[in-house]
């Protein structure tokens, strides 16, 4: 396979890291607190549970670079990105 744009392949591979890496460093801190049983959750004051489920929601934008990363190396390798976007 030969990459028809080179900056859109470079971009993709930026992308693509910083998705893993915010599931990586994230889904771990997240199923703590979604294994905790309804008892001690209620006992988190709003604070951490704000925490919750803001982390809810970067794990979900995590994944969608993730996608978008892989999405754009393989946009790299089509010949009608070639030239860019014109």
């Amino acid at each position: 396979m030969e990459i028809k744009n080179q900056t859109l392949f470079f971009v993709g591979i930026i992308v693509l890291i910083l998705g893993t890496l915010i599931i990586i460093f994230d889904y771990p801190q997240l199923q703590v607190l979604d294994n905790l049983d309804s008892e001690s959750y209620y006992m988190l004051d709003e604070e951490k549970k704000n925490i919750h489920q803001r982390m809810k929601i970067e794990i979900t934008v995590g994944v969608g670079l993730f996608a978008a990363g892989i999405g754009l190396l393989g946009a790299s390798f089509l010949k009608r990105f070639e030239n860019g976007f014109r």
